[in-house]
C-alpha cells in the first residue's frame, strides 16, 4: 500500500493524507501515527476523516467539542467530560469577576501599602475624634493634614469622611464579586449558561462604575 493517513494519536484527526510513490515522508512523532488506506478511501480525502479504533472513518459533521467521541456512527459527549467542561467554564467566570475586582480595587487604591497606611491614619483620627478632639494631643497622622485654613479637627473629619467613603467602595465592590459568583455558580447549575455569562458580564460592569460612584 502506497497510501496513507498520518494521524492524531489522542484525537484521531486526520492531519495528511499522504502518497508515499510520490513524496518521501519523514518518521512520526510519537503523538502521531500511520494508517495505510483504500483507492476508494483516497478517493474521498477531501471529506472529513477521524481514525477511532485502529479504522479510518468518514465524518459528516466536525467534532462539536473536545468532549465529543465518535462511536462508529455519530459523536456522542463524555458525560464526566462535559461536567468538567462545564465546571471550567464557571471557574472561568468567576475568575473574570475576581480579576475587574482586583483592577477596580488598584486604580482606587493604588498599592496596597498605601491602602494600610490610610488606615492606620483613620484609625489615629478616629481615636482623636472619640478623645473629644484634644488640641495638645494630636496624632502625627492628622498633625500631617493640618494647613494653614484647616484645624486638627477638621483634618480629622476630613479624613474620617474620606475613610468611609473608601470603605463604602471597598464593600460595594466586595458584595458585588460574591453575590455575582453565586449568581453564576447558580444559573450554571440550572444548565443555564448563558444566563451564567450574562451574570458575569453584569457584574463587570457594575464594579467598573464604583469607580465613579
Amino acid at each position: 500500500m502506497t497510501k496513507q493517513v498520518l494521524y492524531c494519536l489522542a484525537t484521531g484527526v486526520v492531519v495528511e493524507w499522504q502518497d508515499t510513490e510520490q513524496f518521501a515522508y519523514a518518521a512520526p512523532s510519537s503523538a502521531l501515527g500511520v494508517l495505510p488506506v483504500t483507492a476508494e478511501q483516497w478517493k474521498c480525502k477531501e471529506a472529513l476523516h477521524y481514525v477511532f479504533g485502529g479504522a479510518l472513518s468518514r465524518v459528516e459533521t466536525p467534532q462539536p467539542s473536545a468532549v465529543h467521541e465518535w462511536d462508529g456512527s455519530q459523536w456522542t459527549a463524555d458525560a464526566s467530560q462535559v461536567v468538567m467542561l462545564e465546571q471550567e467554564k464557571v471557574e472561568h467566570l468567576c475568575s473574570r469577576v475576581d480579576a475587574e475586582a482586583d483592577s477596580v480595587r488598584q486604580v482606587l487604591f493604588g498599592d496596597p501599602l498605601r491602602v494600610m497606611e490610610y488606615a492606620q491614619a483613620a484609625a489615629e483620627a478616629r481615636l482623636f475624634k472619640e478623645s473629644g478632639y484634644p488640641k495638645k494631643v494630636v496624632p502625627p497622622a492628622v498633625s500631617a493634614w493640618v494647613a494653614k485654613g484647616r484645624t486638627a479637627k477638621q483634618a480629622a473629619d476630613e479624613m474620617l469622611e474620606k475613610a468611609a467613603e473608601s470603605d463604602s467602595k471597598l464593600l460595594a465592590i466586595r458584595t458585588l464579586r460574591l453575590q455575582a459568583k453565586e449568581r453564576i455558580r447558580a444559573q450554571a447549575a440550572k444548565g443555564k449558561q448563558d444566563a451564567a455569562q450574562d451574570a458575569c458580564e453584569a457584574a463587570i460592569q457594575a464594579i467598573r462604575q464604583v469607580v465613579d460612584s
